[in-house]
């Protein structure tokens, strides 16, 4: 009788196991487990409410659809290492001597040879992994009403309201005339600018700026008049390859010395007249 009251208190005891197992998340190194499967590597999660970025950093989760997150709470694929630490996102990925066919398509392997190389299984032969990137390319004009767009003077001033071109990576605000760097790199800017007919006198001169994350000025293109006592068109131009980083952003601007007022740019809205097509801009990601 002893016998089968321990037994059935150990059955009891195995089944309510079971029956929380089924029902709770678990956590290892971790009492506060976020998914139902949580590895807290660096034991340094709070024992409630959430972590931070930082702690989830060195966590592992298994979600209760099969998804499995390395430094992220919130895994969007199959296996997903995008922490938003963002302190050591790489994936190893190491050699093998199988064939395409045995590894099977999708696969992917490290290649030492030639250099070294990444490839992936198309399921007969492991075809080279080349990308790509669609790389910024912004071609803008001005197309406004003579007389609309005035700079003041000796004031650094950005030129806004452009007309957009080209920009199949969308990292030109024409409304601002704002770009963002889409990625680290040179970037190849060519500006022209022209303003209405004044007296040229001497110690005039005008300067197209290119200004980085709104206030560092990384190219100055100077031009300026001698004593010609006559009007003329104050025009200039600048070309140059400036090095952003990824999120930088970048923005044409013009400083005038010519006029101590609010001098107009040369501009019009119809390609026939003599005033249209002078404000121009290309950003060309190299």
């Amino acid at each position: 009788m002893k016998n089968f009251i321990a037994l059935l208190k150990a059955v009891l005891i195995l089944g309510c196991f079971f029956l929380n197992s089924t029902k709770a998340q678990v956590g290892i190194r971790t009492s506060n487990p976020q998914a139902t499967f949580h590895i807290d590597g660096a034991k340094d999660n709070p024992s409630t409410g959430a972590p931070t970025s930082a702690q989830i950093a060195n966590d592992v989760i298994f979600t209760a659809s099969g998804e499995i997150g390395v430094g992220t709470l919130s895994p969007a694929t199959k296996l997903d290492v995008r922490s938003a630490n963002n302190t050591d996102n790489a994936i190893g990925i190491g050699e093998t001597t199988q064939t395409a066919a045995v590894a099977g398509a999708g696969a992917m392997r490290y290649n030492p040879l030639n250099g070294g190389k990444m490839q992936y299984s198309d399921g007969v032969v492991w075809q080279d992994l080349i990308s790509a990137p669609t790389k910024a390319v912004v071609v803008a004009n001005i197309q406004a009403a003579n007389f609309a767009i005035k700079i003041p003077y000796q004031v650094s001033t950005g030129i806004a309201g452009w007309n957009e071109i080209s920009d199949p990576t969308t990292n030109f605000n024409s409304a601002t005339g704002v770009f963002t760097a889409p990625r680290t790199g040179v970037y190849l800017v060519s500006f022209t600018y022209d303003f209405v007919r004044i007296p040229i006198v001497s110690g005039y001169f005008s300067e197209a700026r290119y200004v980085v994350n709104g206030s560092t000025v990384v190219k100055k293109c100077i031009k300026s008049f001698s004593n010609t006592s006559k009007q003329a068109q104050i025009a200039g131009s600048c070309v140059a390859g400036v090095q952003l980083n990824k999120g930088d952003t970048f923005q044409p601007q013009i400083y005038q010395s010519v006029y101590n007022g609010n001098l107009s740019l040369r501009t019009d809205t119809t390609p026939a007249s003599n005033d249209y097509g002078f404000i121009n801009l290309s950003i060309v990601e190299q």
